[in-house]
């Protein structure tokens, strides 16, 4: 099976929770298991959530999302000004902080986590699906 999905949204939160809301339904579908339906919706929407937060207020954002047989890869770009350079992108923030865990939060929940700024952010996730033992799967 292959699903492919092409959005593109305005910065605004409730483009959040569609594009989680979208991958959740996309991903029931497909009969993955729902644990990991819930960590990718939560990967998903912090990377459109970091978007929202450092775009320009009327930019638009892409999410790309692409479910195949083995992984689902997940691509999220925007015309924003990326990440700094000085920015740490692993480990966890200090447990007094306000923010700083969507990037940490990205990488716990999938098997790769790319994070490039190069003329605008672009975040590439991608995870190994587990599939809902229940569910009967489609062959061909």
């Amino acid at each position: 099976m292959s699903i492919q999905i092409v959005m593109m949204l305005p910065s605004d939160a409730a483009s959040v929770s569609l594009a989680r809301h979208t991958l959740a339904e996309a991903l029931r579908l497909a009969a993955v298991a729902p644990d990991c339906v819930h960590e990718a919706q939560v990967a998903l929407s912090e990377a459109c959530t970091n978007v929202f937060h450092h775009v320009a207020p009327g930019q638009n954002f892409e999410v790309l999302i692409n479910i195949g047989d083995l992984e689902l890869t997940m691509h999220i770009l925007d015309s924003g000004p990326g990440f700094p350079r000085s920015h740490r992108l692993a480990g966890w923030p200090e447990d007094t902080a306000e923010s700083g865990r969507g990037l940490a939060l990205m990488t716990a929940f999938t098997d790769h986590a790319s994070f490039e700024s190069d003329g605008g952010g672009s975040v590439r996730l991608k995870k190994r699906l587990r599939w809902n033992a229940e569910a009967v799967l489609p062959t061909g």
